[in-house]
């Protein structure tokens, strides 16, 4: 059990609480700003990133002391960027959570090949045993498994890890979308408890946060962060899966694919994959090479996983005359990106290399305009309401 919370821990924990708060938001609060200057800003209705003193009702019942107190009753560790055990492979990440909270110890995320195993929440028989024989193996070959304990291919590849756990095997490590007070689904209560107590689970949502659809896409980009390959067993053709592919793509991860039946809705999503030039995967092994090949720095991600990241031709393609207006440059660079496919705010960091204000800003401009369109976290081209099933 935590012991103790420090106070600029406390006091970010306190901000991540607040009822309307976004990672984004947290992070813009957090930009130039220490987290007790935040906070006291926010209470007072003069930060400037809260012009619309949308957080001051909250902060105004709200004691950071409790909040400090309620994390350590509870457990949960609250890691920022300046804590040593922030896990290092997320820092400098321009989609990293400025807070994540962990159950379990996060010090087994570093100094260890990390994979993960993500998949449809509806998989065959197939694809549960693959996952679990896969994760099983690459555990008692020392390798982390990464998930985010949701039903189906997530769930299976995690129980292959914990149930036959032995000495020396690779802890497990999961990244859920919801509180960590807050089991999603309640049936994997069993497994979050065996993987917190035998390597780590985190969030970026605070306690108490309930489940709703922007919450999964967005933690997706962390799982895609915390691993060195990124390895897809079943998914349907636009199965939630693939916004952990996007997330891995831009940060030239290697996706591999499970090869399944043509006949299968399951794999169509893995077939397809593999045809864009993704490597296949039949066993551990095969994983294993994926390793050693991204760590010399022999294989990236397939060129095919890399188009079906980006923006849309029509996004890249537009100019000034389509934006209702002139436009700033920030503004232009996000339009360059932003196409018919919803993208998330973490990949318009990615790829126009603006700060955190910066883009959001020039987003939120857009939006005002009727340029661009937003919900549960992700953003696109003006008029699309194009969905991807739920990446629960």
């Amino acid at each position: 059990m935590v012991t103790a919370i420090d106070e600029r821990a406390a006091h970010i924990a306190a901000l991540a609480g607040l009822p309307g708060m976004t990672p984004v938001r947290l992070t813009r609060l957090l930009d130039g700003f220490s987290p007790r200057v935040a906070w006291q800003m926010v209470r007072a209705g003069t930060h400037p990133g809260d012009r619309e003193r949308r957080f001051l009702r909250g902060a105004e019942s709200v004691e950071v002391a409790a909040v400090a107190s309620h994390y350590a009753t509870a457990g949960v560790e609250v890691l920022t960027t300046e804590t040593p055990r922030y896990p290092a492979s997320l820092l400098g990440d321009p989609g990293a959570p400025a807070a994540l909270f962990c159950k379990g110890d996060p010090g087994v995320v570093d100094g260890r090949s990390r994979v993960a195993i993500v998949g449809t929440r509806s998989p065959t028989p197939y694809g549960r045993s693959v996952a679990a024989e896969l994760a099983r193996d690459l555990a008692f070959e020392g390798v982390s498994i990464v998930s985010g304990l949701a039903l189906g291919i997530d769930a299976a590849a995690h129980a292959g890890v914990v149930r036959a756990h032995r000495a020396g095997s690779a802890p497990p490590i999961a990244v859920v979308g919801t509180g960590l007070d807050v089991i999603y689904p309640a049936s994997n209560r069993g497994l979050w408890e065996d993987v917190a107590a035998a390597g780590a689970v985190f969030s970026e949502s605070a306690l108490g946060t309930r489940p709703h659809p922007g919450v999964f896409p967005a933690r997706n980009r962390i799982i895609a962060g915390l691993s060195h390959v990124v390895v897809i067993v079943e998914s349907h053709a636009r199965g939630g899966s693939f916004y952990t592919v996007d997330a891995a793509a831009r940060r030239s991860i290697p996706v591999c694919a499970v090869p399944g039946s043509v006949r299968s809705k399951a794999s169509e999503g893995t077939n397809a994959l593999l045809a864009d030039g993704c490597v296949p995967v039949r066993d551990a092994v095969d994983v294993l090479t994926a390793l050693e090949l991204a760590r010399t720095g022999r294989e990236r991600t397939a060129p095919g996983v890399r188009a079906r990241s980006g923006g849309s031709r029509r996004g890249r393609d537009r100019g000034a005359g389509d934006a209702g207006g002139p436009v700033t440059p920030q503004e232009r660079a996000v339009l360059a990106v932003v196409g018919d496919l919803p993208v998330a705010f973490e990949t318009v960091l990615l790829a126009t290399g603006l700060p955190i204000a910066a883009a959001s800003e020039a987003c939120d401009q857009l939006l005002a305009r009727g340029v661009l369109g937003t919900g549960g976290g992700w953003w696109w081209s003006g008029g699309h309401r194009g969905r991807r099933e739920p990446a629960h």
